[in-house]
């Protein structure tokens, strides 16, 4: 989840008045949060515990949530203003990075504290919202240095050059993603174009590769800076958008003065050919009345609904036994009538419902799963394994380049805020060795274990996937063998009345020769190996591992 770091002092004349750490504390639940600490400055480390509330990631968006709930919420007149600049877009970016948005913003005074949040918010945005840039990237530069319009150009990365932030040297746009050290971070995002974006002025000034590095010229900003020119570029234009919204609504709080920049695009976009940002996406949901009762048990009146979710942000209206509800222009996360209810509860406060007793009882018993999830875990920890409990969502590399398998379908989140976790696991052998990966220091042998559950694309499946639950194992020492690993699982299959076969097959994760597919009762279960040296490299481990990974459902089925 984000973290992010606010400055008391600053905080407060955000939101109008002192607020110290116990009110701080009080209001927490508004905006999903929680208070993580104190850092040496004496800044409070904010864990954001919604992945979907972007527009909760910075001071700005905090102080925004609870000025509105005690009734001091802030008009964003400038949605509908005419645009003051343009962009121009080349044609040829259509299939390299499409999209770029901009505003502008003027009157504001930059401090110290207020530049360090607008680069916290922009790295937020960027790295999680964004996918680590991919999506979006966000360049802030000093307007009164630029020269109206900009152009969004495609071209060779051998014929242009500029000097990007830290460096003193000019530098051709190939020698930047191959020695600047954000060139080399994010230049997995440019990969395989023969051509890379850049933003111009129409002066022939560079603003900045997109989305790699600013220019220095005109892509640094510091204290005492008032005009500024903030713009986005990406592969989704609605978030592209989004990401523009919080950050002129962040810096509108400020008192900055946003005026909005339209873009010019020659091909078709979601949004039109011509998109003038801020744009307020309209997000708005009509739901039942009757939803809000049935789904938090309680009456609920119409009234109640307006006062309650206009303290939460949103403009409500009221059409007889349907309440219309419209989020704030820094939201895009309602899509569901339940995401409308949530924001109620958490408003009116989850303190004001009362508890009630379930009016059901029923003997119940373990699952038989359960039950040999429960066996299969004594008995690893009794073959000196240690148990590891990770996540289910993961980023997609981890499951595929990682492992040295080729592309192939995998149950993937479609609303992703970040790449760490853009897909369900379809194996837990990843997961044990990424703790590995982190694990050099301490003294070998390991031996680690999960189970835990898995989904696997299958379209023929209610939801097209299916939910498995796997028991992965390895054994990480310099003569860490196929024999070793093949012991504790027979021994494992014997504690359960099994018996265990091997069959040998070929599999990338794995050694040629080495590797053997799991039968028990003649059904495939699972793989068993000695890790392929391509993929320990992948995972930067230093050591040989021996590894297998079966599925324990399967196992329900054998007598």
């Amino acid at each position: 989840m984000p973290t992010i770091l606010i400055d008391p002092k600053d905080f407060s004349e955000l939101i109008g008045s002192p607020v110290d750490q116990s009110k701080f504390l009080e209001q927490m639940d508004l905006a999903k949060a929680e208070l993580k600490g104190v850092d040496e400055e004496g800044r409070w480390r904010v864990e954001l515990n919604d992945t979907n509330r972007p527009d909760l990631w910075s001071a700005e968006g905090i102080a925004r949530q609870l000025r509105a709930a005690h009734g001091r919420r802030r008009d964003y007149p400038f949605f509908q203003s005419a645009p003051a600049a343009e962009i121009r877009v080349d044609a040829a970016l259509q299939n390299i990075r499409p999209y770029v948005a901009a505003f502008v913003v003027r009157g504001l005074t930059v401090t110290e504290a207020s530049l360090v949040q607008m680069i916290q918010t922009q790295e937020k945005l960027a790295e999680n919202f964004g996918r680590k840039r991919k999506d979006v990237a966000i360049g802030v530069y000093n307007l009164q240095k630029i020269t109206f319009p900009i152009h969004y150009r495609a071209v060779d990365p051998k014929e242009h050059s500029y000097v990007p932030l830290g460096f003193e040297e000019s530098m051709t746009l190939a020698e930047i993603l191959e020695r600047h050290p954000k060139g080399i971070e994010y230049r997995g995002t440019l990969a395989g174009k023969g051509q890379v974006p850049l933003l111009l002025d129409d002066a022939g000034m560079t603003l900045s590769m997109p989305p790699i590095i600013n220019s220095r010229e005109l892509g640094e900003v510091v204290s005492g800076d008032s005009d500024l020119f903030v713009e986005a570029t990406g592969t989704d234009i609605h978030n592209v958008v989004l990401a523009l919204n919080i950050m002129a609504c962040d810096m509108a709080d400020r008192g900055g003065r946003i005026n909005r920049v339209k873009t010019v695009y020659p091909f078709d976009t979601p949004l039109g050919r011509g998109v003038d940002v801020p744009f307020w996406m309209d997000k708005s949901l009509t739901i039942p009345l009757k939803e809000f009762t049935r789904l938090l048990g309680v009456p609920v009146k119409s009234s109640e609904v307006d006062n309650v979710l206009e303290c939460y942000g949103c403009d409500v209206r009221v059409e007889g036994e349907t309440v219309v509800v419209k989020p704030p222009p820094t939201r895009a996360d309602y899509l569901h009538p339940v995401d409308v209810v949530e924001d109620f509860a958490i408003a009116r406060g989850y303190e004001t419902f009362v508890p009630r007793m379930p009016r059901d009882f029923s003997i119940g018993r373990s699952d038989p799963l359960s039950v040999i999830e429960y066996k299969v875990r004594d008995h690893m920890i009794g073959l000196g394994y240690e148990e590891t409990i990770s996540n289910i969502f993961v980023a997609k590399h981890q499951l595929l380049e990682k492992m040295n398998l080729d592309d192939q379908p995998v149950v993937e989140v479609s609303n992703v805020m970040n790449e760490n976790y853009a897909v369900l696991r379809n194996s837990v052998l990843p997961a044990l060795l990424q703790i590995e990966s982190r694990s050099g220091t301490a003294a070998y042998p390991h031996r680690l274990f999960e189970a835990g559950e898995v989904a696997i694309f299958d379209r023929s499946a209610p939801h097209g996937s299916r939910t498995e639950l796997h028991l992965g194992a390895l054994v990480v020492r310099r003569e860490a063998t196929l024999s070793e690993i093949h012991a504790d699982l027979e021994f494992l299959f014997h504690q359960l009345g099994l018996v265990l076969k091997l069959k040998e097959v070929e599999h990338p994760a794995y050694l040629p020769g080495r590797v053997a597919q799991v039968l028990a009762g003649e059904q495939p279960v699972g793989l068993l190996g000695e890790t392929h040296p391509e993929v320990l490299d992948r995972w930067e481990i230093g050591m040989p591992v021996a590894a297998f990974e079966v599925n324990l459902g399967a196992l329900l089925s054998l007598p």
